[in-house]
């Protein structure tokens, strides 16, 4: 009798301890008093939408509109703080055009600094020059580019100038005459080729790699390169092979995403980048004019491979970067949902706006994704890279983003911060850079924070007080996660945001239950102040979710 007693006993007083928790009051208030005025000390970006977009400080915040630079193919050169954008030109692909930004607010356009019907050599009358790249060698500017010779054919070859904006003239001396012939045909004088690049590595050995077209598939070849217009052909590898897992088994190709375009399958627009150790090829699919023309990733140990894609067998887009992870069934969901966000996300570069990688790409200006993609224009979005070194993007997006330290003054101090938080799940992601926007692939979900039922609170407390001047918190990428109202964003003193509104007609579909990725409460501050904490509260009678909480401090 006496031990049924005491486990009854112990039963009482655990159920007691547990219903103290669950009634225990929060060291949060549900309310809290502000001193600072919508429209005065602050701007909640939401209420400044007029049918057209929202109103923002372009100092501080940029979107991608897809009207500033209106080119294909971009590669951005940066030097002594100006960002030269060059690219299939939009005007007249027989020349290469480049932008100039120092802002990417105003951007100044350049004709023809390369113009092959001024010299009259190898490119045909229509050269139709594709995905120029530029790069500075010891003080020599080299233009890399594909074009077409008299025969019809598409060659890689490079041009030199003594300044970013040239002009550029063929490339002659003792060793190649690139006026009478490619640089670069050696190998392949028998296919097409396109899409050049370049890479240094930390030994200061300089790789080429670029897109050969046969008459069997489409493939990446690398090659090193002994000088910047000499390649070492005896070195020459194929590296990446559309749908296979790796160049040497390309026969079984799983990465079924990777070829959903009808006839020859692609993979094109080549560009590296090395984290711990690790390359990162990344590369283009599907077609230039398709809406799921994708940045996927395929990585080795050394520059020239082997080079193996992430890959979960049954998985899908399991090495995807950037781009719309789609479905070639026309009735999939994700068909209608992107329809008018995003479309023909890729052709890519990698480029630093001061310590911050971006990466800049073209996205097709008819967001339908209806094939009409000769209208082409430049968009950026960030790069991080998770614990392992791996990279992965915020994007695309469509919607208000903060700029890097750079261009604003500030920079995002959340990473930095600890987290504390009640009827949360997850938390610590809040401020671990991964914002989900590909939200139709497994284990997504998994990645955003949620939020219970009644009051839920998130703290960052800082490692000191930071000059505070704006705040984005990011929004579920999933419709029936959607939070439309913040109750209050708390720098403490009086500094609070009450209220905060997402821009629903802005970023929600109703007809098609679907959210535009990335897409944020964003709020500046026009009287900046001091604080080392915020505090966020939301109220919902329903389970939502978060994705990232974004602090610009300085």
């Amino acid at each position: 009798m006496s031990k049924k007693i005491s486990i009854l006993m112990i039963a009482v007083i655990l159920l007691s301890a547990l219903s103290g928790c669950v009634n225990e009051k929060s060291k949060y208030p549900e309310t809290v008093e502000s001193s600072l005025v919508e429209g005065v000390d602050y701007v909640d970006h939401a209420l400044t939408y007029d049918g057209n977009g929202l109103t923002y400080d372009d100092s501080m915040w940029y979107v991608n509109n897809l009207k500033d630079v209106p080119l294909a193919d971009p590669h951005v050169y940066v030097e002594d703080g100006k960002y030269y954008i060059v690219g299939t030109s939009d005007r007249d692909n027989n020349v290469i055009d480049c932008y100039v930004t120092e802002d990417f607010v105003t951007y100044t356009r350049h004709i023809a600094i390369y113009n092959p019907a001024n010299f009259e050599g190898w490119e045909a009358e229509k050269a139709e020059i594709y995905a120029p790249e530029l790069y500075c060698f010891d003080g020599v500017y080299y233009m890399y580019y594909s074009a077409k010779d008299a025969d019809g054919m598409r060659r890689n070859s490079v041009v030199v100038a003594d300044a970013p904006l040239g002009p550029y003239r063929p490339l002659q001396n003792d060793k190649v005459d690139g006026l009478t012939t490619p640089i670069f045909l050696d190998k392949n004088q028998n296919f097409d080729v396109l899409d050049i690049t370049v890479f240094v590595d930390d030994d200061k050995q300089m790789y080429m790699y670029y897109s050969v077209a046969t008459n069997d598939n489409q493939h990446i070849v690398g090659v090193k390169l002994n000088s910047p217009y000499e390649a070492d052909w005896s070195t020459y590898k194929s590296l990446v092979v559309p749908g296979a897992l790796n160049s040497t088994n390309s026969i079984l190709k799983p990465l079924t995403w990777e070829m959903y375009r009808s006839g020859l399958p692609i993979v094109e627009a080549p560009y590296i980048i090395k984290s711990n150790g690790k390359y990162y090829m990344t590369y283009s699919v599907n077609g230039c004019w398709d809406k799921f023309y994708n940045v996927c990733y395929a990585v080795s140990d050394s520059p020239l491979g082997n080079f193996e894609k992430p890959y979960q067998s049954g998985g899908t887009w399991t090495n995807l970067l950037l781009g719309y992870p789609g479905t070639n069934v026309g009735n999939a969901t994700v068909n209608s949902q992107w329809a008018g966000f995003a479309s023909g996300t890729a052709h890519h570069c990698f480029f630093n706006i001061g310590d911050q990688i971006m990466i800049g790409y073209h996205a097709h200006q008819d967001r339908d994704g209806s094939g009409r993609y000769e209208k082409r224009a430049f968009a950026f979005d960030y790069l991080h890279f998770d614990k392992n070194g791996v990279p992965f993007c915020n994007g695309p997006t469509y919607s208000v983003q903060p700029l890097p330290e750079e261009l604003s003054g500030y920079y995002n101090i959340a990473p930095f911060a600890e987290v504390k938080s009640e009827n949360v799940t997850n938390a610590n992601a809040i401020n671990d850079n991964y914002i989900v926007d590909c939200y139709n692939l497994p284990g997504e979900a998994e990645k955003e924070v949620s939020l219970g039922t009644g009051y839920s609170f998130i703290e960052l407390k800082f490692d000191r007080a930071y000059e505070i001047g704006g705040v984005a918190v990011y929004n579920s990428a999933y419709y029936e996660k959607l939070l439309s109202e913040i109750v209050y964003i708390d720098f403490g003193n009086g500094n609070v945001v009450q209220y905060a509104q997402f821009a629903h007609d802005q970023y929600v579909n109703d007809a098609k239950g679907f959210i535009f990725p990335s897409s944020a409460f964003t709020v500046e501050f026009l009287n900046t102040f001091e604080a080392d904490h915020v505090v966020i509260c939301v109220k919902s009678d329903a389970a939502v979710a978060l994705n990232e909480i974004v602090v610009l401090g300085k």
